[in-house]
C-alpha cells in the first residue's frame, strides 16, 4: 500500500494579506533606518508591498499602504542610521573631504536624494492608479466570463431538457388522441348524472389544455429563437389565468390588477413560464394564491408578483433557479428554472423572497415595449 505524502496547503485570506503587506511595509521601515534611510539603495523595496497590493488588494487599502510608504520615506530623509559603506570615510569614496554618493558636506541639500524622493513618488501615484486601473478591468472581465459560462451551461442544460421535451410530444399524440375519444364516449353516459357531466367537462377541458400545450410547443420549434411577437399585457395576462384556471380550478385566486396601457414583446414560452410559477405557487398554497400586476413609471417595466402562503423561501438565493433545485421537498425544480431561463432571455427578472406575512412572493420585471 503506497502512502500519499502529507501536504499542507494553504491560501492567505484578504485580511491576512492585509496583516502580511503592513506588517512587511514596517519591517521595511526599521531596516531601512538602520542602513542609511532615504540613502539606502534598497529604498525602493517599497514599492514592492504596493504593487502587490494595487493588483490583488482594494482600493482603499492600497491608498493607506501607499500613504504610509510616502510618509515614512519622507522620515526617512531626515531620521536614520548612516550606512557606513556610503559615508563620507569609507575609503571607496573619491573626494573624502567633501561628500560620498549619498552624503553632502555643510548639511547642504543632497539633490540626488530628493530626486530619489521625487522618484519615488511618481512611481508610487502611477503604480498605484494604472494597476489599480488594470486589477479593476481584469476583475470586471472575470465577472464576466463566468456570467457567459453560467449563461451557456444553463442553455445547454435547457437544449436537453427540451430534446426529452420534443420526445414526449412524439409520444403523446396517441394518448392524448384515444383519451379524447373516450371522453366523448364518457360524456353521452353521463348525460343522466349532472355530477358526471361537470367530470366529464373538466376532463375535456383538462385535454384541450394539453393539446394546446403541446400545439404550442411544436410551434416554438419551428419559430427563430429571436422571433417576438408583441401583445398588450392586461389582455395577455387575462389569458394567461384563463389558460391556468382550466388546470387549476380548484385553487381560490385573488386577482389585483392594474389596467396596464402597453405592450411587451414576448415568444411562445413566456406563458407557460407564468403557469409554471402559478403552479408553484398552488403546490405550495392549495388555500389560494393572490397575483398582482402593475407599471413601474420609473423603470418603465411590468412587474408581476405572484404571492402563495406557504413555508416560505428555505433555500440561498443563489441556488434558486437552477436545475433540479426546488422550493419544495416533492418538486423537481425544472418548472422555476425553466421560468427563469425564458423570462432572462426575453430581458427581464425572476426573484422570490418571504413575505413578512408568511409565504413567499414571486416577482417577474419585464420591459414594457
Amino acid at each position: 500500500m503506497k502512502i500519499q505524502p502529507w501536504r499542507e496547503t494553504s491560501t492567505l485570506t484578504v485580511a491576512q494579506l492585509h496583516l502580511v503587506l503592513a506588517c512587511v511595509s514596517i519591517v521595511l521601515t526599521v531596516v531601512l533606518y538602520l542602513n542609511g534611510g532615504a540613502t539606502s539603495p534598497f529604498i525602493s523595496l517599497y514599492l514592492v508591498p504596493i504593487a502587490i497590493s494595487a493588483a490583488t488588494l482594494s482600493a482603499r487599502f492600497t491608498i493607506v499602504l501607499a500613504s504610509y510608504c510616502l510618509l515614512a520615506y519622507s522620515v526617512l530623509m531626515f531620521y536614520y542610521q548612516p550606512l557606513q559603506l556610503l559615508s563620507p570615510n569609507h575609503e571607496m569614496v573619491l573626494n573624502s573631504d567633501q561628500h560620498s554618493m549619498h552624503m553632502v558636506a555643510n548639511q547642504q541639500v543632497n539633490w540626488h536624494v530628493l530626486g530619489m524622493w521625487i522618484n519615488f513618488v511618481l512611481s508610487t501615484l502611477l503604480i498605484s492608479y494604472f494597476v489599480l486601473r488594470m486589477a479593476r478591468a481584469l476583475r470586471v472581465k472575470a465577472a464576466e466570463l463566468s456570467a457567459i459560462r453560467e449563461k451557456q451551461l444553463r442553455d445547454e442544460q435547457v437544449l436537453g431538457i427540451a430534446t426529452l421535451a420534443a420526445g414526449t410530444l412524439h409520444e403523446f399524440s396517441t394518448p392524448l388522441a384515444t383519451m379524447t375519444l373516450l371522453i366523448e364516449d364518457f360524456k353521452l353516459s353521463a348525460r343522466e348524472n349532472p355530477a358526471l357531466t361537470a367530470d366529464a367537462k373538466l376532463l375535456g377541458e383538462q385535454l384541450e389544455r394539453c393539446k394546446m400545450i403541446l400545439q404550442n410547443l411544436a410551434r416554438a420549434a419551428e419559430q427563430p429563437p429571436d422571433q417576438l411577437q408583441r401583445v398588450a399585457i392586461s389582455d395577455f395576462l387575462d389569458v394567461i389565468l384563463a389558460h391556468w384556471l382550466v388546470l387549476q380550478p380548484g385553487i381560490p385566486l385573488k386577482r389585483h390588477f392594474e389596467h396596464v396601457h402597453g405592450s411587451i414583446l414576448v415568444d411562445s414560452t413566456f406563458e407557460q413560464a407564468i403557469i409554471n410559477l402559478l403552479n408553484n405557487a398552488a403546490e405550495a398554497s392549495p388555500i389560494g394564491i393572490e397575483i398582482s400586476g402593475q407599471r413601474n413609471s420609473m423603470t418603465n417595466e411590468i412587474v408581476i408578483c405572484i404571492r402563495d402562503h406557504g413555508a416560505g423561501v428555505g433555500l440561498d438565493a443563489d441556488n434558486i433557479g437552477k436545475p433540479f433545485v426546488s422550493t419544495r421537498g416533492p418538486g423537481r425544480g425544472l418548472g422555476l428554472f425553466l421560468s427563469n431561463a425564458s423570462v432572462e432571455r426575453l430581458g427581464g427578472k425572476v426573484m422570490l423572497e418571504s413575505h413578512p406575512g408568511g409565504g413567499t412572493i414571486t416577482t417577474v420585471t419585464l420591459a414594457i415595449a
